[in-house]
Parts: C-alpha cells; structure tokens; sequence
C-alpha cells in the first residue's frame, strides 16, 4: 500500500520529531543526513514496513540508518548495564554483502572510525558491529533454505532485508519470527526491506506491499530525491538498460513485464485466452491429463495443470492451481474432484533424481486411493529430463500454432504467473536463478506429455 500519498505527513512528522532527531539525525554513527523519503520511511510506525522503487533512491543508506537508530548506550533501560538490541541485515549472496559500496561496505565507511574511537568493536570473521551499548548489528547471507537453520534460536529486534525482491516469500516470514520485543524498553520491533522491482520475489513483495490493495506500507524511493547523487549523470546511465530493467530501474514500474520470450509472445498467450460459454463448450472432449510438479525445495511451490484433449485436435487448459505448502494433499484432492467431469484418465507426477521418488510415487497413490478407484485414474510419474526450458518449447508451439488455450476462468493470478513464467524462461540456468522456478509451465509440461503418447502432436 503505496503511503506517500494517503500519509499527513506533517502530522506525523511533528508526532515523531523529538524521537527523530535523538535516534537519527543526533545519532553519532549515522553520518549521513536522510532526505525525505527516506525520513518517511524512517519515522513511519508500522512493524513492516519496505522502501523501493527507482534505483539510486539511497534504499541501503535508509535501511543502514533504520538499524542503527537504537544503538547508542542512551537506550540501555534503567536498571540494566546492556542493551539486548540486536539488528541484522540480510543480502542473498556472500558476493553481494561484499560487494564494494554494498550495504556492509558502506557500514564499515561509517562505522570503523568510531572504533578508532573505543565505541565500537568490528567481528570480521562473524561480520558483526559490537557496540559499547551492547547493541549488535550482524550482517550476513541467505542463499539457500538451509541456512535459516543458523536462526533458529536467534532473538532479534530489527530484520532488514537489503534488495528483498531477490528473496522468496518464506524466508522473510520465518525471519519476521525471529523477532522479539526486549523486555523494560520501547525499543519497536522492526522488519524492513528495500528493493527494485525484479528478480525472484517481485510478485510476492509487489502483492504485499505495493499493490493497490495490500495491507503493509510502502514508501516509494526516487533517485530524483537522493540529494548525494549526481542526477543527471545517474538518469543517462538508467538509459542505457534494456526497455524492461529501464522501466524497473529509472521509474520503479511495478507493473512492467516482459513483452515476448525467447518461445512465445505475451500477445500470442493473452490471444489464447478463450472462454467456455462462447467458444469451446460445443466442443468434444477426448481425454483429460493432470500434470504435477512437486516442491523439490523450500521457495517452489507444488503446481497442477488440467488438460484436455478435444476432438477437433484443440487444446485448453481448463484448470490452474499451486501452494507453497509442505502438504498439498488435501489441494490437490480437491483439484481432482473439481475436474472430474473431465474424466481424467492419468496423474503424470515430475519424478526428481533420486532414491525417494519410489516413495514419493507410492505416498501419492496411497493418499488418492480412493479417488484413483472412484474415477479410474491412474497415478504415474515420469523422470526429468531435458531443462525446464525445453520441457517447455512443445506447449509453446501448439501456442504458436493456435492449438493450445487457456480457461478464462482460471484463477487470474495464477494465470498471470504461468504467463510471466513463458516469457521468462531461458536455456541458460545462470539466467533462470534471477525468476522463480517456473512451477506452473513445468505441471502444465508434464500434463501434455501424456497427452503427446497418446496423439501425434
């Protein structure tokens, strides 16, 4: 929920002033001075809160400031010789925390004189500020799900997520647990993320913070406004990006996207969208397949495609659905049986390398006994192979060839997320860690291969 514009920011301003000054702009390890936004982003009182936008907003300075703010030994409570305050700032990449002017580069810049000066103590090995409060402010990486077995027992006061697009959605909620509020003090307890549009959490951030109808405020950043930045200099060099990373970059569009991909359009996938009442239900169906891709890790979700096969030799995908949960079970229970109608005839799950996919397979036809006897299907998986790229280039043809289409009933986000994944998909796997995993495309993909045993396509 974009706050700039429905915040009375005077109001809020005078509210906070006194507390500004004496945690920010009186604040002897913040150097730097915030402009406005990044004040506002600073003073706004909400447990969440995300800045992002336009590149070159001072989205790291601002998110560096707000973990510094209750550092100094003047917020230690009465009655106690130490402050508990502990800050972490997370980046995806030990090549992104190190990078040169990066967030923990420029915390070294503002902090290391201070421990010329005996305030402050610098952990290089744990990458950790240990200040004579007895504040900590720890920086550190999050590559992989693995890695948030470290945190598990961690109580923290402050959580900031540098470039949080580039994070999937359950890391920073298990993360935003990790909080806790300190016992005798008003210190708040704070989750913040700063980031551009793009990369692998554009959707969820975009959902959770800057759509019209998201419930957690966003303040948006504008290089425009970073007083430090030589503008114009900064706006020719925006110009030299691709249409897409130009649009994200130099005017924060949330809403920009790839117009066509390496196998298909976004013209020819919103052509394909048709509707059953006024174009397919006088059609003969076939049969029927469901294609499933399981969550193989933490930040996949498990994907269900429903294809069916008509006489005329067209093609639709009648329906679309996929959770993030550890136990789809009952979903996909209920997918079945909402798509019975259809008759489907065969269950084609991906079958991941490795000695579990016998147990796998035999866990599914246990919890679908009932329905696989009820409608005579039959539960199958079927071996990766290939990329997820060339598991998608036979659907992308019949797209092509105006032989596949889409359900306009199916559920418009999902549809929206199986569009996207399309368009985005590419050969190249260093190219791919910068999306999600395309988890829709691969269920629809293992849908159609049943389909293309059965018919020559």
């Amino acid at each position: 929920m974009n706050v700039d514009n429905n915040t009375d920011w005077r109001k809020l301003w005078l509210q906070q002033r006194n507390h500004f000054k004496a945690t920010i702009y009186n604040n002897k390890f913040i150097p730097q001075k915030p402009f406005g936004r990044q004040a506002r982003f600073l003073i706004y009182p909400s447990e969440e809160a995300f800045y992002g936008g336009q590149a070159g907003g001072g989205k790291s300075s601002a998110l560096l400031m707000s973990a510094l703010q209750y550092v100094e030994e003047k917020h230690i409570p009465e009655g106690h010789d130490k402050l508990k305050y502990n800050a972490l700032i997370i980046r995806r990449t030990l090549e992104d925390l190190d990078m040169p002017n990066a967030i923990m580069d420029r915390a070294k810049q503002w902090l290391l004189p201070k421990e010329d000066e005996g305030l402050l103590v610098w952990k290089d090995q744990k990458k950790r500020f240990i200040f004579n409060s007895g504040a900590t402010l720890t920086f550190r990486y999050l590559s992989h799900n693995k890695h948030l077995n470290s945190y598990q027992g961690a109580e923290l006061q402050f959580v900031g997520f540098d470039e949080l697009t580039q994070f999937p959605e359950n890391q920073y909620n298990y993360l935003h647990s990790r909080l806790r509020k300190l016992e005798d003090s008003d210190i708040p307890i704070r989750m913040r993320g700063a980031s551009n549009p793009g990369g692998i959490g554009h959707d969820w951030v975009k959902k959770r913070f800057v759509d019209d109808n998201a419930k957690l405020p966003f303040i948006p950043s504008a290089y425009t406004d970073n007083k430090y930045l030589n503008q114009t200099e900064y706006s020719k060099q925006l110009d030299k990006l691709d249409e897409l990373t130009r649009l994200q970059l130099k005017y924060g569009d949330w809403n920009a996207v790839l117009k066509s991909g390496l196998l298909v359009s976004r013209n020819q996938l919103n052509n394909a969208v048709i509707s059953y009442q006024n174009t397919y239900n006088t059609w003969q169906p076939s049969f029927c397949t469901i294609g499933i891709d399981p969550a193989s890790t933490g930040s996949d979700k498990f994907a269900m495609s429903c294809l069916v096969y008509f006489n005329n030799g067209n093609i639709v995908l009648v329906d679309l659905d996929s959770t993030p949960s550890a136990y789809p079970e009952e979903l996909l229970r209920n997918f079945i049986i909402r798509n019975s109608h259809w008759r489907p005839y065969i269950i084609n799950f991906e079958q991941e390398p490795g000695s579990d996919s016998a147990y796998a397979l035999k866990h599914w036809q246990t919890i679908l006994r009932d329905l696989v006897k009820k409608y005579g299907i039959t539960v199958k998986n079927t071996q990766t192979s290939h990329s997820k790229y060339n598991r998608a280039r036979p659907t992308a043809n019949m797209i092509r060839q105006n032989r596949l289409f889409f359900d306009d009933r199916i559920n418009s986000e999902k549809l929206r997320s199986l569009f996207n994944q399309y368009v985005y998909v590419h050969p190249d796997k260093e190219v791919m860690k910068e999306y999600p995993s395309p988890d829709e495309l691969d269920s629809l993909g293992y849908a159609f291969m049943e389909i293309q045993k059965v018919i020559r396509l």
